[in-house]
């Protein structure tokens, strides 16, 4: 896998492959609860990217703050 765009995770910037892509496909299936929306983004992030299981939490408040600056302002 090639490098992914940068994601802030427990005050580091790591890679994350096909975050664009993966945002843009949870955005699609307007989930009406948050819980849910961050349950699939850090589903389908897990499925490209190697995600400690001790870190799930964090990469899940990171993936859902990253989906709120992008999307929070149009929605």
């Amino acid at each position: 896998m090639g490098e992914g765009e940068k994601l802030l995770v427990d005050g580091r910037l790591v890679d994350v492959v096909d975050m664009e892509t993966t945002m843009e496909e949870v955005r699609r299936l307007k989930l009406a609860k948050r819980k849910n929306v961050a349950d699939e983004l850090l589903s389908r992030t897990k499925a490209k990217n190697d995600i400690p299981a001790e870190k799930e939490k964090i990469y899940r408040n990171a993936l859902m703050d990253e989906y709120d600056r992008r999307y929070l302002s149009i929605m």
